[in-house]
């Protein structure tokens, strides 16, 4: 009797459209890092270093509250991070429409739904900050490759 085997080989992309400027910075040492740094991971910039960290902080009054792109380099690890800044990491910054699915949030420590700026006069969620400064828009998709008849 035979056996039917079926392998599903499709590689899902994190940008869907639009032009996607992505351009290399720096991302800032963190010493008391203890995860790896993933592809897709959302990222803010340091307003004063103009070096770059993970989106993990809503209330940072230094400009790492506001998500304003992708990194999308291979996934670095926790030493690397710790030992220094990683120099040349690619990162988009404006102008394309992603995957939401492939979008990471730095260990799940806040979502594209959080809440920025609460108790302020600028509250907004962290999608519609990422698509308001960097023209980074997320969109939910279905892979049709994993829907059965």
């Amino acid at each position: 009797m035979a056996v039917q085997n079926r392998g599903d080989f499709t590689t899902e992309q994190l940008i869907l459209s639009g032009e996607s400027l992505v351009m290399n910075a720096d991302i800032v040492q963190n010493a008391q890092r203890a995860t790896v740094l993933l592809t897709n991971t959302v990222m803010a910039k340091i307003a004063a270093t103009g070096l770059w960290t993970p989106w993990v902080n809503v209330a940072g009054v230094d400009g790492s509250a506001i998500p304003r792109g992708i990194y999308v380099g291979d996934d670095i690890a926790a030493a690397d991070l710790v030992d220094g800044n990683i120099a040349d990491a690619p990162i988009i910054m404006a102008d394309c429409i992603v995957n939401e699915n492939l979008v990471v949030c730095d260990d799940d420590t806040l979502t594209l739904d959080s809440v920025i700026g609460a108790g302020t006069i600028y509250v907004a969620i962290g999608r519609d900050v990422l698509e308001d400064v960097s023209g980074i828009i997320t969109e939910e998709c279905v892979s049709i490759s994993h829907v059965e008849n």
